[in-house]
């Protein structure tokens, strides 16, 4: 509170030191005159970059994290804790049918799987939390929100990206759900302008920075046609409905992030 993006950026800077990260640097391609982050390429996808240091600095052996329908981050924190020798429980809401994104857990050996019949996901949380104090494991919030390390390993991967492009790209494009992501690189690349489609849910003030958000005109689970026709594999229920701004409004040097790929889960 109380910073320009500017001041921000150096606040994570100094917070992420001379931390040695294992995940291998972003890859970037060029489209067009654009940019593409190819984080589907990362382990478990951009939440690497994010939740690395706070899974390699947790004490406790075992990690808990509820895992929705859809979404990259628990793929992430299986690998980074498969990385640095942890276990994961999930806790996930049943239903008649395992989603693709549930279901590739279970390709993890160091991985506990758990359904459980919810009326909401805050009350899935809420279950979750508790058992982790009762069980002496730590509890990572929803989207890994909330943590500022998350967002210090965010910019310090934004600035990977900033110097392998020579320049900070000039609009960020992604998809939204949490907000985590378009805030942290809205720090890392204070003076680019992000746009994003919110694929999941409704935005509240204060989780999306200044960025300019639309809601996607489909339901979360539907996937996008788009996806087929996009360059790289992508997710066509998260990242494709971002795609089609990006390509018809992304000025010189705008950046499209795909934080991951149907194809890896």
């Amino acid at each position: 509170m109380g910073m320009d993006r500017h001041d921000a950026k150096k606040y994570y800077e100094e917070m992420w030191g001379t931390f040695k990260s294992k995940v291998a640097d972003p890859v970037i391609e060029k489209f067009e005159d654009k940019y593409i982050l190819r984080a589907d390429l990362a382990p478990g996808g951009l939440k690497a970059f994010g939740g690395e240091r706070v899974i390699a600095e947790t004490k406790n052996d075992t990690l808990v994290y509820c895992a929705p329908r859809q979404g990259h981050a628990p793929d992430a924190i299986a690998m980074l804790a498969q990385m640095y020798n942890k276990k994961v429980v999930f806790f996930c809401p049943a239903s008649k049918e395992v989603s693709n994104h549930q279901g590739a857990l279970f390709a993890y050996p160091h991985v506990d799987v758990r359904f459980i019949k919810i009326a909401a996901m805050p009350v899935l949380n809420q279950y979750a939390e508790q058992w982790a104090k009762n069980n002496n494991a730590t509890f990572l919030p929803f989207g890994l929100s909330g943590n500022e390390m998350v967002t210090a390993g965010l910019v310090n991967m934004a600035n990977k990206v900033t110097k392998q492009l020579g320049k900070e790209p000039s609009e960020i494009w992604c998809a939204v759900s949490t907000g985590t992501m378009i805030r942290a690189l809205q720090i890392g690349w204070p003076d680019a302008k992000p746009y994003g489609v919110a694929v999941a849910r409704n935005i509240h003030k204060g989780e999306i920075g200044d960025a300019e958000v639309v809601s996607a005109t489909m339901p979360f689970l539907k996937p996008h046609p788009i996806a087929s026709s996009m360059p790289i594999p992508s997710t066509a229920a998260y990242d494709a409905k971002a795609w089609q701004g990006f390509v018809e409004r992304g000025s010189k040097d705008s950046i499209f992030i795909n934080v991951g790929s149907d194809a890896h889960i």
